[in-house]
């Protein structure tokens, strides 16, 4: 009698689930998938990425002013601090150097307001780090003009060195990709929704025919098109047109 109970239960549980629609996947599976480094293929940052980058870089409350120093050297100035645009006073007509301590293995982007050389030194083996991904930022209102991305090691001191600058000053923001990372969708019939079963998870550009928004029941090419969570549902066509998973 217990076991009927149980499985009567069960059955009005998954009516009520299935009533309200489609369920959040929870973020933590998601993240199991994270790419630690910057994936293959990546061409440019994304704009969340730069435009956080960007805020950062126009927020006076942001801005740690720095003297860097004259030489490659671990006991350089620190930029560590996440979330922060550095103000760089650089030796003036050279080089400076910063360091950098990632807490977390993975991508970082720093961004600067000229396109000046940037070097990456592993200070515990004075390895230079190959940069992943270099390219220009055109972001409207933004000051930031060039981006460079290393694949680093949690806890290891880097010398940034950087420069010569126009006018000795240098403004660099240093951006962890997970924490900008998004979840994009495969939008196959370009309605603005994509299936959960096709995705990326990345800070970077997003393939073309891709959306974040997703739960689409009919994502074919075509027939697909009006059919998704934002359409209005049509009684007695047959088909779930909205994805809630009943039709009228």
């Amino acid at each position: 009698m217990m076991k009927t109970k149980r499985i009567a239960l069960s059955a009005l549980l998954s009516l009520g689930l299935a009533a309200c629609g489609p369920m959040e996947e929870p973020e933590s599976t998601f993240e199991a998938q994270d790419s630690q480094e910057l994936e293959a293929g990546c061409t440019s940052m994304g704009t969340g990425i730069t435009s956080h980058a960007c805020t950062h870089a126009s927020n006076p409350l942001d801005e740690v002013a720095i003297t860097a120093s004259a030489t490659r050297t671990t006991s350089a100035p620190s930029i560590s601090t996440k979330h922060k645009a550095y103000e760089l006073t650089l030796p003036s007509g050279a080089e400076g150097s910063v360091t950098y301590v990632p807490a977390t293995t993975g991508s970082y982007a720093f961004y600067r307001t000229q396109s000046v050389p940037i070097t990456v030194i592993n200070g515990a083996t004075s390895a230079t780090v190959a940069s992943a991904l270099t390219h220009a930022v055109s972001a409207s209102g933004c000051s930031l003009t060039t981006v460079n991305v290393y694949d680093l090691t949690a806890g290891t001191t880097y010398i940034v060195a950087t420069g010569p600058a126009t006018g000795n000053a240098l403004t660099v923001v240093p951006e962890f990709l997970n924490d900008s990372r998004t979840r994009y969708y495969r939008d196959a019939d370009g309605d603005g929704y994509g299936n959960n079963a096709t995705s990326v998870y990345t800070a970077c550009t997003p393939p073309s025919g891709y959306t974040t928004q997703r739960f689409d029941c009919n994502d074919t090419p075509g027939s697909g098109v009006s059919i998704n969570p934002g359409a209005t549902e049509v009684c007695g066509n047959g088909i779930d047109d909205n994805c809630d998973g009943s039709q009228c």
